[in-house]
């Protein structure tokens, strides 16, 4: 009996193990999944041909406007 027992807790215990190995994978997979998909984009300044960065919008405009003392 008490063997049983121990054979039980050494079966789930290299279940959990398992688990956790295969968590650890799909995560690496996705990761490197979304980095792929990441550096396939282009942001959208860049495809119009724009340099990307801050620009002066005229709704960002009008907010500098008001916020001045």
């Amino acid at each position: 009996m008490n063997t049983d027992l121990r054979d039980r807790k050494a079966d789930r215990r290299s279940f959990l193990k398992g688990l956790a190995a295969a968590g650890g994978l799909v995560a690496a997979a996705g990761a490197s999944q979304a980095a792929s998909n990441a550096a396939q984009t282009l942001p959208r300044a860049e495809q119009a041909g724009q340099r990307p960065g801050y620009r002066v919008t005229p709704h960002v405009a009008k907010y500098y406007d008001k916020a001045r003392f």
